[in-house]
């Protein structure tokens, strides 16, 4: 679980073997063992690009992970109804309002989400922990918009979550494949955000995000 838990964003760039001895109380050779089978099962492997020896989950492993997040649920239950997730204000790719725009996006958010979003995505760059919640977030199942394509391209499926931001209606949107960094997260909203809070970049916001 170690190892999960910084494959998840609280350590991106993995763990040491050292580190798991020390944490988790068992002896080295013990460790040792256990790294030994989960690499030869496919589940972990050992970071080529530095001299640390830091291990980090395969995509075998993340799926396993998922897997068995979605079997505990039932048993222990998942997240809250509601999360609060906090960031700050960052000027995003300028690609937002480019995507939201499209009619094949457009008239499935109408439809799934009961508005439609200004032409436009506001972007926060996440605290670690908000980017934790981030994480597990994206493992839930929310609103599913269908990708689609048009004659030049096509355009891929996104998911999102009902939200409030100080009250007013918006969306968390998590594309299935995107260029953004991990500590990014996009909104949607039928206003302008920036503007209606008069927000500015680095300015701090807090999203309350429905499961």
């Amino acid at each position: 679980m170690k190892i999960a838990r910084m494959n998840i964003g609280i350590e991106s760039e993995g763990i040491s073997k050292e580190k798991i001895t020390k944490e988790s109380e068992e002896d080295p050779n013990t460790v040792s063992r256990q790294l030994t089978e989960l690499y030869e099962d496919g589940l972990i492997e050992k970071k080529s690009d530095n001299e640390r020896g830091l291990w980090t989950l395969t995509s075998e492993g993340v799926r396993l992970l998922r897997s068995l997040w979605f079997n505990l649920r039932g048993v222990f239950g998942g997240l809250p109804e509601k999360i609060k997730l906090t960031g700050r204000v960052v000027s995003g790719l300028g690609e937002g309002s480019y995507y939201i725009s499209k009619e094949g996006y457009q008239k499935q958010f109408r439809k799934k989400l009961g508005f439609e979003p200004y032409p436009g995505t506001l972007d926060l760059k996440l605290n670690t922990d908000s980017k934790t919640l981030k994480k597990w977030l994206e493992l839930e199942k929310g609103i599913e918009i269908e990708g689609f394509s048009t004659k030049e391209r096509s355009f891929g499926r996104v998911k999102c979550f009902p939200s409030k931001i100080n009250g007013e209606e918006a969306a968390v949107v998590l594309p299935f494949r995107t260029h953004h960094e991990e500590d990014i997260l996009e909104i949607i909203s039928p206003l302008k955000i920036r503007d209606r809070f008069d927000l500015e970049d680095g300015d701090e916001l807090e999203i309350e995000v429905e499961i």
